[in-house]
């Protein structure tokens, strides 16, 4: 079992004796795909970590900047030429698109990041966080609604899903019980018995409750960790955004397995 701390400036000559894999002969490029507000942060600490003790190396990036040495690549936005890859197996995870709006729109309201802080002609020369703080609530979930959000549940949507290199889950399952699917990830990606407990240990460092110290449910509104629910929509949508969604995004639930109707 993998110590819940260890240095990362172990050997190389360790880290090369080192293998994750069943048969290294048969070791493919693993490949993760997700998006903006499903997890994405998450994901980068624990592949990274993986990557760091097994001595592989991990890159998050867009598939143009791609390196041949990459043992384990990362597209936050799931833009991925399946056919331009060298020979992978993958995980890809979605979201509830209502709590990606939620979500996205809370963390948009703080966030440091560069892109929600550049004038916009289109807001008006209004960054995208100052455009958000023009609204009262209702109307903000709304702009995220036809905003960030709106560009993510359209990728998540054009998604195929049908590609059996992918094993394809949910945000809210992984939530619900971290340890079974990532076991089911891990085992995917061609790991040895030893190798998964070793990575559920590592996932098991970054997950909610030990990262943030709060209980699912606590919310923190400045925190990339800002409450580990689901469901949120429940209690914040009321009947415009529910109406703005179906009219925006169809059938997009359905598709995703998330309702079996529109009648929500």
């Amino acid at each position: 079992m993998l110590p819940l701390f260890y240095t990362p400036l172990e050997s190389t000559v360790k880290q090369k004796f080192r293998t994750p894999f069943i048969d290294d002969s048969e070791k493919k490029l693993i490949v993760h795909c997700c998006y903006h507000k499903v997890g994405t942060a998450w994901f980068i600490r624990i592949l990274r970590s993986i990557a760091r003790y097994y001595g592989l190396n991990f890159q998050n990036s867009i598939q143009s900047d791609l390196r041949r040495d990459t043992d384990i690549f990362m597209e936050y936005m799931s833009r991925v030429d399946v056919a331009k890859l060298p020979d992978y197996i993958g995980s890809h995870m979605i979201r509830d698109p209502r709590d990606i709006i939620i979500s996205g729109y809370f963390y948009h309201l703080w966030t440091k990041e560069e892109w929600a802080h550049i004038p916009r002609k289109n807001l008006k020369n209004l960054t995208y966080q100052q455009y958000l703080h023009s609204f009262n609530r209702e109307e903000g979930l709304l702009a995220e609604m036809r905003g960030t959000s709106q560009e993510t549940i359209e990728e998540m949507s054009r998604w195929n899903y049908n590609n059996p290199h992918f094993i394809e889950f949910k945000y809210e399952d992984l939530i619900t019980n971290e340890s079974a699917v990532f076991a089911k990830i891990f085992r995917h990606y061609g790991f040895n018995e030893e190798a998964i407990q070793n990575c559920l240990g590592i996932a098991d460092k970054f997950s909610f409750k030990n990262q943030s110290r709060r209980k699912k449910g606590i919310v923190n509104q400045k925190s990339h960790l800002r409450s580990g629910r689901t469901g949120e929509w429940r209690e914040i949508f009321g009947d415009r955004h529910k109406q703005e969604f179906k009219q925006i995004f169809g059938d997009v639930l359905i598709k995703l397995g998330y309702e079996t109707n529109n009648d929500w």
